[in-house]
């Protein structure tokens, strides 16, 4: 089942998300112990404006609603309005300065619905849950006033690339996120 997240999702949601920032390996979360991160995420989650926020992430469940995949979506504009440092305000909580900058570059592009994360807890792998997440896209887009679908694939990671690859998403351009390079791609 795909649904929209619920703030008690992310004791669900964050080890799944983290399979990402793990890859990512960004220096700014490398310098918060994880604990801590673990912990400011759980506040931003709770934060419907945060990018990361339960009101941006939809969900695929399993027959007990417990979440095994996680898709990630926002708009250009949520992004300039400043949703990435929504967390900022939490961080002094947990010992960090307001002033830290935890996520540092923007992602989406002018006019774009954003689909800034992807994953699905590695035992389901295989079984078309991710398939099945991003076909809600095009309608959550639309209703929030986007024909423009785009996200971001590091080159490395040729089991996501061949994904988007076949469900008609196109690279456009390149784009450096932390020390990565990443197919910036459009849904044709």
């Amino acid at each position: 089942m795909i649904r929209e997240a619920k703030l008690d999702d992310f004791k669900y949601v964050f080890p799944i998300l983290n399979q990402i920032f793990d890859e990512m390996d960004l220096e700014t979360i490398k310098q918060i112990p994880e604990e801590q991160f673990y912990q400011l995420m759980e506040l931003g989650f709770r934060d419907p404006k945060f990018t990361f926020g339960y009101k941006h992430i939809w969900v695929a469940a399993d027959n007990r609603d417990k979440p095994i995949g996680i898709l990630d979506m926002y708009s250009y504009e949520d992004q300039e309005a400043g949703s990435h440092d929504e967390i900022k305000k939490y961080q002094p909580q947990l010992g960090i300065s307001k002033d830290f900058t935890i996520f540092t570059d923007d992602e989406a592009l002018v006019n774009e619905w954003y689909i800034d994360s992807l994953a699905v807890d590695p035992k389901f792998w295989g079984q078309g849950i991710a398939t099945s997440l991003l076909s809600i896209v095009p309608k959550v887009a639309a209703a929030h006033g986007y024909k423009l679908i785009s996200l971001n694939v590091d080159k490395e990671n040729t089991r996501a690339k061949r994904l988007y690859d076949h469900l008609n998403f196109k690279t456009v351009s390149e784009m450096t996120i932390g020390d990565r390079v990443y197919d910036h791609m459009i849904l044709q």
